[in-house]
Order: C-alpha cells, then structure tokens, then sequence
C-alpha cells in the first residue's frame, strides 16, 4: 500500500505579513511633537550655597540680629514690623476693608529702605482669606521704585560709589498665613 503525502507540502507556508507603515508614521509624529515641545521647556537653575558647618560663622551671624522686615496683611490693616525690633512697628489702616493701602505701605517701606538700604528680603504674611489679586498688587508695590519716589543710594562695596536703588524689597518670602485675626 501506498503512503499517503503529508498536509504539510500541501498547505501554503505564507507567513503573516505585518503592516509596520502605520507604527512608523505614530512613531515620527511623535518624535516631530517631542523635538518640537522641548524647544518651549527651559531649565532653569538657582544656586544655593551648601551650609556651612562651622559653629564660628554661625555664632558670628546670631551676634548681630537680622532686620527680617515683615508685612502682615489684616482684613482691616496692614502692619510692617520686624521681629527683631530693629524697627518701630507701623499700622496702616486698609484703603477699603479686605483692599491693603498699597501706596501708603509703599510709602513706609521707602522709609525703612532709607534706614537699611542693603536690606533686599520682606516676609509677607497674609490672612487666610486674602485674594490672589490683591497678594500681587501688593508684591508690586514693595518690589518696584516708583519714578516720583525720592532717590535712595546704596554704597557699591566694589567701587565704593553710590549707586540709585531701583528695586525695595525684591525677595518676597511668604510667613504662615494667620487665620481669622
């Protein structure tokens, strides 16, 4: 009797073919978008000394007590005062209530500018309730030197001239916000 063939030389052997045009044009859209929005993200650093850790430099920075001016924001007035005491606190009453007097604040911080002109820090420190919109309006207005504000010099440690000030307090820091006071 006669072997029968096998199915196997009968079958076609063709094998699956894989359409890879369209993994290929995913694949170069995306390249194209990540080349493209990585020309919009910037790194951006800020150096920071590394702490010291000789107890010399520290006792030497806690003889001489820092003026750590502070702006506390009330929904009836806003106070400068330094923890410190290094100067006399100051009341102003708010221009409407929950709105900061912007100029008159400006007007003082000009004055403690004029008794510390190296001092370039302000702690804001706000209530809870306070608006976005006022938080920069006054940043604004303790950050900037107006054109009609008298002219205040600092002395240039490297040239020993005196220089215009441009800008009060341009570190902004901001302390806990207080609750309902």
């Amino acid at each position: 009797m006669l072997k029968r063939p096998t199915s196997r030389r009968k079958s076609s052997s063709e094998g699956i073919v894989l359409n890879l045009v369209p993994i290929l044009d995913t694949m170069v859209t995306l390249i194209g978008f990540l080349l493209y929005t990585t020309a919009f993200f910037s790194l951006v650093s800020i150096e920071s000394p590394f702490p010291t850790a000789s107890t010399e430099e520290v006792q030497q920075k806690l003889k001489e007590k820092p003026l750590q001016l502070t702006l506390t924001l009330r929904d009836t007035e806003a106070e400068i005062w330094s923890p410190f005491e290094k100067i006399k606190s100051r009341t102003i009453p708010n221009a409407s209530p929950g709105k900061p007097d912007i100029v008159k604040i400006h007007s003082e911080l000009l004055d403690v500018k004029k008794d510390f002109p190296n001092e370039t820090k302000v702690v804001i420190v706000p209530t809870a309730g306070m608006t976005y919109d006022i938080l920069i309006s006054v940043m604004d207005g303790i950050r900037g030197v107006d054109p009609t504000d008298p002219p205040l010099f600092t002395k240039n440690l490297a040239t020993g001239n005196d220089e215009p000030v441009k800008i009060l307090f341009p570190e902004v820091i901001f302390g806990n916000l207080l609750g309902d006071t």
